[in-house]
Formats: C-alpha cells, sequence, structure tokens
C-alpha cells in the first residue's frame, strides 16, 4: 500500500517518475500512486530530489488560532467568497487532506492553469464516500478528523479555492517531482485501468495481508514457542544471508500489558554495532496504557495475535532478539509465546532501498522546549509515529487536563520547515479531543488512530502511519510537538516511537530501562467535569417528569438535574479506568430551588443527606461527600435529590476525585 519510490531515470532522455519497470511506464501518475497505496513492498524504496511540504490553517503568529478565526486558513482571496487555500506548483501529487471542519460549501481544483475547475464538489463531499471516486476506506470521518488519501497528481499547477466566507481547520499535504516529471493531471473521468486501480486498492486496504502477492515456495517461515524468564533474552532469529522481512507474528503474547513484564524487542541489521530496533513491546503494538488499541495495515493486534507488517530488507544479515529486562527484588511471570518471522530470499537494492529502523524515546520535556520524536542526520524516508501523553500533576497551578494536546507538530527536512500542523490530534488525522464521538476514546483505523483518552487521568497517544505520504529526506529530519497551547508550557510524560527507512541506526533514540519501559503514573487527584467525561445512564423516574440541561451560572457550564415532583435521580458511570479506593469531593450550586442531596454507589450509600437548598444561589466548592471504589469497569454513582414538588435541583460543576492515603 506505500507509494513507489519516485526516481528520475533516463530513457531516451524522457523522464519517468517512479522507481521503473516496463509494466509500470504504461500507468498513469493516478494508478501508480494508488499502487504504492496498495502494496507494502514499495515501502523500502527511495524516492529521490522529491519534496514533501504541507498547507495548513496554523497561526503563522506562534498563537493557537490554528483555524478557529479562519484568519490564517487560506492564502489569499480572490473576491469576498472565493479563498484559495492552496496553489501548488507541479509536478506533483496531494497526497492527504485533513479536516476536522468540513462544511456544504463547494471546494474547487483547478488544474495547469485551466479557467474551469475539474473538481468541484461540496467540501464535505471529499471525506462522505458519497462522489466517486473519493470512496472509503481511502476517505472517510473518525475520531473527530474527516480524512481523505485519494491521490491528486498535477502536471504544472494545481489551485484549490473555497467558496465560502470562512474555512476553519485544513491540513493539505503533497509531494513535488523532480522537474519535467512525466506526470498526467488528475480527472475523476477515471479510465478502465484507473479504476481497476482504485478497486484494488480499496480492497486492499479493507482487509491486507502482506503474504497474498507472495511466492509462497520461496518464503521461509522462522517459528519458535519460547519460554522466557526475567533477566533472559532469546533469539528469534539469526539469518545469515541477504534477505527480507515481510512479517512478524506474535502469538498468545497475554502479558504484554502486565507492568511488571519489560519485554523488549531488538534487532539488527547487516552486524551494524547499534540496534536497528530496540523498543518495548507494549509501545510498539499500541499499549499505551495497558490496554491494546491499534490494529492497522502495518502493526496491531488481532486477539492473541499481535503483527508487524513492515518490510524489513537486509543486505547478509539479520539478528532479532527479545529480552525481558529483570527489576530487582520483583517476583515477575514468566513469559510463554510463539514467534512466527516470515523472510524472503530478496536481499536489499542498495541502490533503491533503505533499512527500516526505529527511535524509541520516553521524557518529560522541560518547559519551553518542545518533546523530539525524531531528529536524525542522513538520508531516507519517514514512515511512522506512535505517541503516549501522560500529564504531570506539577502543572500550571496544579491543573490536571489535556490542554497539552492543543500544541503543534512542526516538521524539518534538510534544514527547511515543511510541514507545521494544527494541533496534537490533528496530526493524527484526529480532532476535537475531550468531545463525544471525536477524540474521545481508542479507535483504530487503517494508517491513524487514537491508543486512548482520559481527561481526568490526563492521558492521551496516538499513532499515524506514512505510506503514499511518506516523507523523504536527503541530509536530515527533525520532528517534534508541543506540549501546551503556546510556548511548551505544560508539563508531559511522553513515550513515542519513530519508524523510518535508511542506511543507519539514529543517535537519537534511548535505551529502553526498567524505570523508563515502565507505565505511566496515574495522577493521584482527577477533576472530571460532567459536560465532556460524564456519561448519564438514566434519569428520573417517570421519565416525563424528570430533565437533565446545559446552562452557564456565573459563567461556568453545569448541568442541572430538574424534577418536577419533590423527588429524582440521576444515574452516572464516571467511566475512570484506574483502580482503587477515593475520596469523592464535588463542587456544585446550592440553589432556591433545590431540596437535599445524597449519594448511592448502586446499593451502597456514600454520602449522608446533604441539604443543598440556600435562599439565593451559593457556589461550594469541593465538598467531602465520601468514597467510592473505582474499578476498570467504571463508577457507577447514583444522586438521589429530594425537595418540594418541582424544587428538588441539583446543580453540578464538576467532581474531584482524590486518590485515599492509604492507597
Amino acid at each position: 500500500m506505500s507509494r513507489l519510490t519516485y526516481i528520475l531515470i533516463s530513457l531516451c532522455l524522457i523522464p519517468f517518475v517512479n522507481s521503473p519497470t516496463l509494466a509500470q511506464a504504461d500507468k498513469s501518475t493516478f494508478e501508480k500512486e494508488l499502487e504504492q497505496l496498495s502494496e507494502l513492498k514499495y515501502l523500502p524504496q527511495y524516492r529521490q530530489n522529491t519534496i514533501v511540504a504541507m498547507e495548513s490553517s496554523y497561526d503563522t503568529t506562534g498563537g493557537n488560532d490554528d483555524g478557529f478565526s479562519g484568519r490564517y486558513s487560506f492564502l489569499r482571496k480572490e473576491s469576498e467568497n472565493r479563498l484559495v487555500i492552496a496553489d501548488l506548483k507541479g509536478p506533483g501529487v496531494i497526497q492527504r487532506i485533513w479536516t476536522p471542519t468540513p462544511t456544504e460549501d463547494t471546494i474547487q481544483f483547478y488544474f495547469d492553469g485551466e479557467e474551469n475547475p475539474r473538481i468541484s464538489i461540496r467540501f464535505i463531499d471529499l471525506f462522505s464516500s458519497d462522489v466517486f471516486p473519493f470512496e472509503s476506506p481511502l476517505v472517510g470521518n473518525e475520531v473527530g478528523g474527516y480524512y481523505c488519501y485519494l491521490p491528486i497528481p498535477y502536471e504544472k499547477r494545481c489551485k484549490i479555492v473555497y467558496l465560502g466566507k470562512r474555512i476553519q481547520f485544513h491540513q493539505i499535504q503533497h509531494r513535488t517531482f523532480p522537474e519535467n516529471s512525466a506526470v498526467k493531471s488528475f480527472s475523476p473521468n477515471l479510465s478502465s485501468e484507473e479504476k481497476t486501480a482504485l478497486r484494488n486498492t480499496l480492497e486492499r486496504w479493507e482487509e491486507y495481508n502482506p503474504l497474498e502477492s507472495i511466492d509462497k515456495n520461496n518464503l521461509k517461515i522462522i517459528e519458535k514457542e519460547l519460554l522466557i524468564k526475567a533477566g533472559e533474552t532469546v533469539d528469534l532469529a539469526d539469518i545469515k544471508e541477504g534477505g527480507r522481512i515481510v512479517r512478524m507474528e506474535f502469538q498468545d503474547l497475554s502479558t504484554i500489558d502486565d507492568p511488571d513484564t519489560h519485554l523488549i524487542l531488538r534487532a539488527k541489521w547487516d552486524e551494524e554495532k547499534d540496534y536497528a530496533i530496540n523498543v518495548p513491546m507494549r509501545h510498539i503494538f499500541g499499549y499505551a496504557f495497558r490496554k491494546t488499541s491499534m490494529r492497522s495495515l502495518l502493526i496491531g493486534a488481532e486477539g492473541n495475535l499481535h503483527y508487524i507488517n513492515f518490510p524489513m530488507p537486509f543486505d547478509k544479515s539479520a539478528k532479532l532478539e527479545l529480552s525481558y529486562l529483570n527489576k530487582q527484588g520483583q517476583n515477575q511471570p514468566d513469559v510463554r509465546l510463539t514467534s512466527k518471522i516470515f523472510v524472503l530470499p530478496d536481499k536489499r537494492d542498495k541502490s533503491n532501498e533503505g533499512k527500516l529502523y526505529t527511535c524509541w524515546r520516553r521524557e518529560k520535556p522541560e518547559i519551553g522546549t518542545p518533546y523530539t520524536i525524531f531528529n536524525h542526520e542522513g538520508k531516507g524516508h519517514y514512515v511512522g509515529t506512535i505517541l503516549m501523553c501522560q500529564g504531570i500533576e506539577e502543572n500550571l497551578n496544579g491543573h490536571i487536563s489535556t490542554i497539552f494536546f492543543e500544541g503543534d507538530d512542526i516538521t524539518t527536512i534538510d534544514g527547511e520547515q515543511r510541514m507545521h500542523g494544527t494541533g496534537s490530534e490533528d496530526y493524527f488525522n484526529g480532532g476535537w479531543y475531550a468531545v463525544g464521538d471525536r477524540w474521545d476514546k481508542a479507535y483504530s483505523l487503517q494508517l491513524h488512530g487514537c491508543l486512548g483518552y482520559s481527561i481526568p487521568l490526563a492521558r492521551t497517544g496516538g499513532y499515524r502511519f506514512l505510506v503514499g505520504d511518506k516523507e523523504s529526506f536527503e541530509a536530515s529530519y527533525n520532528l517534534t510537538i508541543e506540549h501546551g497551547p503556546e510556548n511548551n508550557n505544560w508539563k508531559v510524560d511522553y513515550a513515542s516511537v519513530a519508524f523510518y527507512y535508511g542506511e543507519s541506526p539514529t543517535i537519537s533514540g534511548m535505551e529502553p530501562t526498567i524505570e523508563l519501559s515502565g507505565d505511566f503514573t496515574s495522577p493521584k487527584e482527577m477533576e472530571i467535569l460532567p459536560i465532556s467525561h460524564f456519561s448519564f445512564q438514566s434519569f428520573g423516574f417517570p421519565p416525563d417528569e424528570f430533565s437533565l440541561f446545559r446552562k452557564r451560572v456565573n459563567g461556568k457550564q453545569v448541568y442541572v438535574m430538574h424534577s418536577h415532583s419533590d423527588k429524582g435521580y440521576v444515574k452516572v458511570d464516571l467511566q475512570v479506568p484506574v483502580e482503587g479506593t477515593y475520596d469523592l469531593y464535588i463542587s456544585y450550586y446550592k440553589s432556591p430551588e433545590s431540596g437535599s442531596l445524597q449519594i448511592f454507589q448502586r446499593q451502597k450509600r456514600i454520602s449522608e443527606e446533604f441539604n443543598i437548598n440556600s435562599s439565593e444561589l451559593e457556589y461550594v466548592k469541593k465538598q467531602l461527600f465520601g468514597r467510592i471504589s473505582i474499578s476498570e469497569q467504571g463508577a457507577p454513582l447514583t444522586f438521589r435529590m429530594k425537595g418540594e414538588k418541582g424544587k428538588c435541583d441539583f446543580i453540578l460543576d464538576r467532581i474531584h476525585l482524590v486518590k485515599s492515603v492509604n492507597e
């Protein structure tokens, strides 16, 4: 599914795009791009003299207005309702379009100086799968973001015009081919060959298996049943000749989520001094917070099966091993698993392919300094990011929040800033963290997804793999992400895995240790805002005598629980995935429309009956109501109100959970 490497060749003095075969030379640019989206075998191939860059709506002043006002969301106005959002010089191809704010206004694509647009559709229909050839799963909408991976090539120029008064957040990633490359500009009237190529790509994205198109007669499977004890290192494969790994599988890896199981996956190519892969297993498989949440085309888990589909070519040898770090004084469980390494005899094409390397890091960056995901000198291309983030209690004013995810990603290639994002979840094709049915929980797609989200725990994470949109660099590559809306002013604990193809291991990676590969520390105190992090299961009886609504009171967004009779109840689930015992504090308003309040956890009484009536609105901050137990299944609570008929309201601001001192 990755793009075939773009190199400039000479054949009768006619330039062609892509590493050539006679079959590919007869294909349109659109077909070639689709082939690279649907065949991972092309992922290691270099692209020569290409530039990957991105137009986006980021705040160029350094502020956080990355699309909210629309001030920085266009290049120029051709008229009041004609906003030019991109004007790209060819030859090139648009590889990815993203927005969390699509509209029904029209968007137009003008090619090669033509007066009439070849594409003129509603902005939302780039992603809706309602207009051919913009079809799912190459386009779609999940985790708050709308994405389009349908390649849109252009020979000389592509101008994108938005017909509306305001466009908000967007990113348009594109690649410029070598000068004079033969490129056929996109047309929505696809040829029969292009329709077939599109259908093949859609089918492979729906259910990708890298072994389907491989000659099984040449495929070697190295299978081992292993028992590993803490402190041991075992071989997974020791290959003494050139070839390429096309898939890795680990079966029954049941203890990967155990906090005391520190398994490290390691690999070396061609007897290099440093490891090419040196990553904790739970991180490479996206166990952000002890839960599996990734099932992508390249890496993921399906039940008890964990897989890696990155192709890994090497010249003369490959050694893979699994190391179990020993924690002194800790009784660590033994690990049983079955591993399978699928190998082809086709060794690396040194002139055209890189070797796969990873860069694992775990760091709490200083205030004022962005977190570095990857920094490397040399030639190669960047192909993936896994990022896990945990807010730290010692933040400004002691506030626990995920607001650090407002920070932008910045990519500098060969010394030039090529891409500037619009927010951390946006980098992962998401949007609107803390909003229901958007970036609010773990969700996996083919190339991107959310690894988990919790406001009270101040944690989240995401992954994104770059296949057709892999980012080539000739001399250097640097990817950082801000922590906080501006000036990197929120304290965060980060762990990340970066993936790239190149000629040598990076020096920016870190050595996994017991301390660094361990779990993220959960905050001892959590603040839960019902506006964004409550699950209301049921309320009132009978329902027509009870209402639940939001309103603003003294500048605060609150929930009002209102009964038309003399009693009522609301049952909620806090959805806090941390087991333990917590002191329950509540911030709320006493009011003339209120009576008394009592809290239960299922049938267990948590609090006495509190009088919450007052002659005027009176804010009560962080009143202790009792102690509750929280399991990974959640924390169900029932608020029971009593009072005069029509006067037993409860006005809830927020809930605070503080871990009990004896926990």
